[in-house]
């Protein structure tokens, strides 16, 4: 078409747009633009572009005066009024932004869009009377048009007049009922303002006619999120991810899931991308300072935390993570100022309290960490990692009675709350234990299960104390009842086990020891206590030592652990291997008669009987009537 008419407008406008949209040169976009006001010098169109190219060559003053000779050939044109205030804007000049805006809505006095360009920009400015008087006069000049009801009822939200805001979105549903974006801001509204099981109606409302209108399906994720049904929430994010995978926003969704639900090893890869594509996405990056810091790794953490504090320095849970760090790290100077920064930033926050009395806690500086560990909970009296902890200190220096009585005055305080009153009598239980109070302390353990029956420790202590007293079958009962209200727990299962094999009814401690093993693959009690069992039964020994690797693997570094990879190896006559493990044991814990009466056995098979006979002593001498005390004897009858 140029060829035949080079100076048809359209065509220049068609030709100049594809250049721009292969990235081609702007020496050779601009040349395009530069020929059509050539031909017509009053193509405000051109201008406006020729403006942008102007600013991306940094050249202000010639954007200023493209846009200013656009508005003197059509000073009508609403367009070019916002390219020159965005102009100003994007110059930080406020003043001569806003006198853009009064010279619009003066030539527009009925028009509304001139009216949301300035309720915005007041808006922006934090004038919201401003920003809202311009709305209203919005609403009064087109009562029809939705956009001044939304932003009116998003402005009043956000300043917490809730049912001022709520007036406006049901104006605008009831000029169009079946909007829904109009219903789908009505649901976040809900949201919100904490009020999920309304958004959820209104969310199941939309999908049910449009299952997938993408901004209400990201709406039910967050909801599902939001109530801790996170498998469904990932399945939704997962599904937005899948139509949208280079976005931050839903992979960091998709990211925090996973965060929340701990699943770390399905966060990270999901939060990097997200950064990748949003690096100023502060919240993907403070928690991937929390799992690196939760793993052990805490330069990563570190890292992470001050490329957070960078963008937001007074951010309360940065400090809050940073000031734990320095903890970790023995920095206990560091870790305090945070603190004190944070409690002077957000002193109604219990957070800080409780971090600081954990540091003076750890000197030793009992007084103060109480004192702070009292502010904690008088702000929140339902904060029971800071009472623990309270009560330890009092614990650490023998105030048990001083610590059973706070128990009672902390009962009094927090009213009907099951789960606390369950920790609480727990906590008050081990102190009547302290005590010599045992009896009392069982019952207090009995109540504490009654209150939360999903709560694990009383079982386990109670649990333990039977097994003690010799009553064995009363400790199983009470880990069967266990498994039967947390059937997610290995523990009981193999804890059970311990007893039944004790109670030599092998094919019930095998069984227990595999269901938690099916439960939770890595639980290394039971990886072990299986190990050992088959060691013991003189089978499945290949099994054993799978087993016995993959504990020594995670926690080589205890002494149970190599004694069962030790016992494993001996009983398939790998006497050197096995000999390095029972070794390692008694340097370890040179007082235990098993490790001693292990590597005596160990020694005897290797023919170094001298070396035997002073170990089965030792393990004699240590204790008359260990597990395999006979053994030893007759074993040192025949040395």
């Amino acid at each position: 078409m140029l060829e035949k008419e080079p100076e048809n407008i359209k065509a220049l406008y068609l030709h100049a747009g594809i250049l721009g949209a292969k990235n081609e040169d702007l020496n050779a976009v601009q040349a395009v633009y530069e020929k059509i006001l050539g031909i017509d010098k009053n193509q405000t169109k051109a201008l406006l572009i020729m403006s942008k190219i102007a600013m991306a060559r940094n050249h202000p003053e010639e954007a200023e005066g493209r846009l200013n000779q656009a508005l003197a050939i059509d000073p009508e044109d609403t367009g070019v009024y916002r390219a020159l205030f965005e102009f100003y804007l994007s110059r930080k000049d406020l003043v001569s932004a806003e006198k853009v805006l009064g010279n619009l809505t003066r030539k527009k006095p009925h028009e509304v869009e001139p009216l949301l360009i300035s309720a915005n920009f007041y808006a922006s400015q934090g004038k919201i009377d401003e920003a809202e008087k311009r709305l209203v006069n919005a609403v009064e000049i087109d009562p029809k048009n939705l956009n001044p009801y939304m932003l009116l009822a998003r402005l009043l939200n956000g300043q917490k007049k809730t049912k001022e805001a709520e007036a406006y979105i049901q104006n605008a549903l009831a000029i169009e009922p079946d909007n829904f974006e109009v219903k789908n801001a009505y649901a976040d509204f809900h949201l919100s303002n904490n009020e999920p099981l309304k958004a959820e109606v209104l969310a199941d409302e939309i999908l049910a006619k449009r299952p997938d209108y993408q901004p209400t399906k990201l709406l039910k994720g967050k909801i599902l999120a939001g109530r801790k049904d996170y498998d469904k929430a990932i399945d939704i994010f997962q599904g937005l991810v899948k139509d949208e995978p280079e976005s931050p926003l839903l992979n960091f969704l998709l990211g925090s899931a996973y965060f929340e639900k701990n699943d770390f090893n399905k966060a990270k890869p999901v939060l990097s991308k997200a950064l990748e594509k949003n690096p100023e996405l502060f919240q993907a990056r403070l928690m991937m300072a929390d799992m690196h810091f939760r793993g052990g790794d805490l330069y990563l953490a570190e890292d992470n935390v001050k490329q957070v504090l960078k963008q937001m320095p007074k951010h309360y849970n940065a400090n809050i993570l940073m000031g734990n760090i320095a903890m970790a790290n023995r920095k206990n100077d560091l870790a305090k100022a945070l603190f004190e920064d944070m409690v002077e930033l957000e002193p109604g926050n219990p957070s800080a309290y409780y971090r600081l009395g954990m540091v003076h806690q750890s000197e030793k500086n009992f007084p103060d960490a109480l004192k702070n560990y009292n502010k904690a909970l008088e702000l929140n009296p339902n904060l029971m990692d800071v009472f623990t902890n309270l009560i330890s200190v009092h614990a650490s220096q023998k105030e048990f009675k001083r610590a059973a009585d706070l128990c009672d005055d902390q009962l009094k305080k927090i009213g009907d709350n099951p789960v606390v009153v369950s920790i609480i009598l727990n906590l008050k239980g081990n102190l009547l234990l302290a005590l010599k109070e045992t009896e009392q302390g069982k019952a207090l353990f009995k109540q504490s299960i009654e209150k939360n029956p999903a709560f694990i420790t009383p079982y386990l202590t109670l649990a333990n104390l039977h097994t003690g007293e010799g009553k064995t079958d009363e400790a199983i009962a009470l880990y069967q009842a266990l498994i039967e209200k947390r059937p997610d727990q290995a523990s009981p299962h193999s804890l059970a086990g311990t007893l039944y094999e004790k109670q030599k009814k092998y094919d019930l401690a095998e069984d227990h020891y595999k269901k938690a093993l099916a439960i939770d693959p890595e639980y290394i009690p039971a990886v072990n206590n299986l190990a050992f069992f088959y060691a013991e039964q003189g089978r499945e020994l290949d099994k054993a030592l799978d087993l016995a690797r993959q504990a020594k693997e995670r926690f080589g570094k205890l002494p149970a652990i190599m004694d069962t990879l030790g016992w494993v190896y001996y009983k398939k006559e790998l006497y050197d291997a096995a000999l390095t493990e029972f070794e390692a044991c008694v340097e370890k814990e040179p007082a235990n008669p098993i490790f001693n009466y292990h590597l005596g056995l160990a020694y005897n098979k290797k023919g170094d009987y001298a070396k035997a006979e002073k170990a089965l002593k030792k393990a004699l001498e240590l204790q008359k009537d260990f597990e395999g005390s006979e053994e030893a004897r007759k074993v040192l009858g025949r040395i």
